[in-house]
């Protein structure tokens, strides 16, 4: 286990001085090159400055700003050579900056992120000077400049966000890809407009740009601090569940994981897909009104025991009607224990009349369930376990979403 952690910490050195060197080799060549510009530059310098100081996290873990229009902006009015400057000079400032007043990173990785700007800034600046045709050379920059992001991205998130969902980087990435294609084009719109203008227009067409840009960068972020708070609320109020059962300790994110996994492959929306993921680890939160005498008793339990456990489903669908993000899906925690054949509870409900995203749940959560060791059973193989969900399709569980599960399984190494 220590040398696994050892390797991977090495790993993650690794890359971070690759990153380092290539980057100040980029930074240093550029440099070289460089025109004295400050002076002219220095509003853009400064909504540099500004825009790094205010980044949203995304549900990955990593970072945005508005940058990206600024870098673009730099490279087409100024040329590559001062925007890697820029760029690698003042993510070093701003992140040095965020450090003082309380983010905590290691110079490491300060220097690092700013390598990765200059990297961005130089691959997307070269690639714009090698077309004639000025929208051509801008579309190429701009496809270049997300490439390179995105990867540098995803490679961080990788190393270093082990427990981000594939759900949590592919939505990151969604908001990302449109946020910076509207940046792009307002980004181009801005170069257009400040050559054109007059140089005592110049700051007021800046400006212009400027604030709305500010006022946007603030409104994702409202949106994405809102995102990751109902997560973190759901996942600590699915953890205080799991407080009373301990027999049960991280089945509620295992369970959210493989639901999640079954909606992509669904094609489900991403609304939907993190309705999904809510609903996933809320899906028990009914237990909160069932005895802990019950919950952990060490044996299997009497009829009367069942009838208290089988209320859980009605009590978690009457919690979700009082919290209104959530209050639609409420219906699919009450049916997650309804059967296709009808003898499931609480309602008895049969085939297509059971919520599909309760129908997913019963599978997963029964799939979680056996391969768990309980007080009274040792835990099923995976193998064994998919089997059961198999012997049980068409009876229990929708069969069309039993062969969908178990591809994924399979899709995944677990059998």
């Amino acid at each position: 286990m220590n040398l696994s952690v050892d390797l991977e910490n090495t790993k993650t050195k690794l890359y971070g001085f690759v990153v380092i060197l290539a980057g100040i080799i980029v930074f240093s060549a550029n440099l070289s090159r460089l025109d004295i510009l400050w002076k002219e530059a220095a509003v853009f310098i400064v909504m540099y400055f500004l825009s790094q100081l205010l980044p949203t996290r995304l549900p990955q873990g990593d970072v945005f700003s508005i940058t990206i229009f600024i870098d673009m902006v730099l490279i087409v009015l100024f040329g590559t050579p001062f925007a890697v400057a820029v760029g690698f000079l003042i993510t070093i400032i701003t992140r040095i900056c965020c450090t003082i007043f309380g983010d905590r990173e290691s110079m490491l990785d300060i220097l690092k992120f700013s390598a990765q700007s200059a990297l961005v800034i130089g691959a997307a600046g070269f690639c714009y000077s090698l077309l004639n045709d000025p929208v051509l050379a801008y579309v190429f920059s701009f496809l270049v400049y997300f490439s390179v992001g995105l990867f540098f991205l995803l490679t961080n998130s990788k190393l270093q966000s082990e427990k981000t969902s594939k759900l949590g980087r592919l939505s990151g990435i969604k908001m990302l890809s449109v946020n910076y294609v509207v940046l792009a084009i307002m980004a181009f719109t801005m170069t257009l407009i400040y050559n054109s203008s007059s140089s005592n227009w110049k700051p007021i067409s800046i400006l212009l740009f400027f604030v709305p840009l500010l006022l946007v960068s603030h409104s994702f972020r409202l949106y994405a601090d809102i995102r990751q708070s109902y997560l973190k609320t759901v996942r600590t109020i699915a953890a205080a569940i799991e407080a009373n059962d301990f027999y049960t300790k991280g089945h509620s994110e295992r369970v959210a994981e493989l639901a999640l996994a079954m909606g992509k492959e669904l094609k489900f929306p991403e609304r939907e897909l993190q309705n999904l993921e809510y609903v996933a680890l809320l899906h028990d939160v009914g237990k909160i009104g069932i005895p802990e005498t019950i919950l952990n008793k060490p044996g299997p339990l009497s009829d009367e025991e069942y009838e208290e456990i089988k209320r859980h489903p009605a009590i978690g669908a009457d919690i979700l009607q009082k919290i209104e993000f959530l209050s639609t899906k409420s219906n699919v925690i009450l049916h997650h224990h309804e059967k296709l054949d009808g003898s499931g509870y609480p309602m008895g409900l049969k085939g297509d009349n059971i919520p599909l995203e309760a129908r997913i749940l019963a599978i997963v959560d029964a799939y979680d369930a056996m391969t768990t060791d309980r007080p009274y059973r040792r835990a099923k193989t995976p193998k064994e376990s998919v089997d059961e969900l198999i012997n049980c399709s068409g009876t229990h569980f929708d069969p069309e979403l039993v062969e969908v599960f178990v591809y994924l399984i399979k899709k995944m190494g677990v059998i």
